[in-house]
């Protein structure tokens, strides 16, 4: 209990000093010296070009069982859904539960993000792509299992523009080099590092992702370049409120690099 109330200490006092992962716009953060050299990609795109992200669902857990039906009757293919818990129930479960992966939930806005795909196992259903604690890389959530949190749908305004194909090749293979516990990256939970956010081939598709992240990288990898992720920042947390609230651009990859390892 100690250790985890230690931990703990050290992060909110990290992340106050600005030190590492915040939500915050107007909070300081080394990684904005790392940007200032690197265009954004909305601003390099013509206008048709052009990614954002619009709220268009919420869910509330006060609404149960049958609110949370209506609402994922209006989730799609594509639309990301961010989740947050309470500060105070979120908090007793890092501190006297000791619950890490409670952390973002307790700090920032989102603690986590989640792409709707259709299910690679084939069953027809709309299912979660995510990276998590205990599964790392993984499609294990349906809707149905939103209930347990709040949360707010975001959608890409123009689906159609992103490569479907390249998408489903990047959860085919991180599900098949990241589905274990040894795959989420607990350094990057925190802000110290990132995975590489801008795969080109099968190659570049590792470990180390969290769930933003993974989320992003599968995106760069459709052809979905972000303003927020624009940098492999150090000392800089890509969250959930991040990846929702950017904008950015279509892209088409050069080439699939067929020869690329898998």
């Amino acid at each position: 209990m100690a250790i985890v109330c230690r931990l703990f200490a050290l992060f909110a006092l990290m992340t106050a000093s600005g030190c590492v992962m915040t939500d915050s716009p107007v909070m300081p953060k080394p990684s904005w010296l790392q940007r200032a050299w690197v265009p954004k990609p909305s601003r390099l795109a013509k206008r048709e070009d052009r990614v954002t992200f619009k709220q268009v669902a919420s869910y509330r857990r006060y609404e149960g069982k049958h609110g949370l039906k209506e609402k994922i009757r209006l989730i799609r293919e594509g639309d990301l859904i961010a989740a947050s818990l309470g500060k105070l129930e979120s908090g007793k479960d890092l501190v006297f539960r000791r619950r890490l992966n409670y952390i973002a939930y307790t700090v920032l806005d989102y603690g986590h993000l989640d792409l709707v795909v259709q299910d690679p196992a084939g069953s027809g259903e709309l299912v979660l792509f995510t990276c998590t604690t205990k599964e790392g890389v993984n499609t294990q959530r349906r809707l149905l299992d939103l209930g347990n949190r709040d949360w707010d749908v975001y959608r890409i305004n123009d689906w159609q523009r992103v490569d479907r194909d390249r998408l489903y090749e990047f959860i085919e293979v991180g599900l098949k080099r990241g589905q274990n516990d040894q795959t989420y990256d607990n350094l990057s939970a925190v802000g110290f590092r990132n995975a590489n956010l801008k795969p080109e081939n099968k190659g570049d598709i590792g470990g180390g992702y969290i769930c933003s992240t993974v989320v992003a990288a599968a995106l760069h990898y459709a052809g979905v370049e972000l303003d927020n992720t624009r940098n492999s920042a150090y000392v800089d947390l890509v969250s959930p409120k991040q990846v929702v609230t950017s904008q950015g651009r279509f892209f088409r990859h050069k080439e699939r690099l067929a020869n690329s390892s898998d």
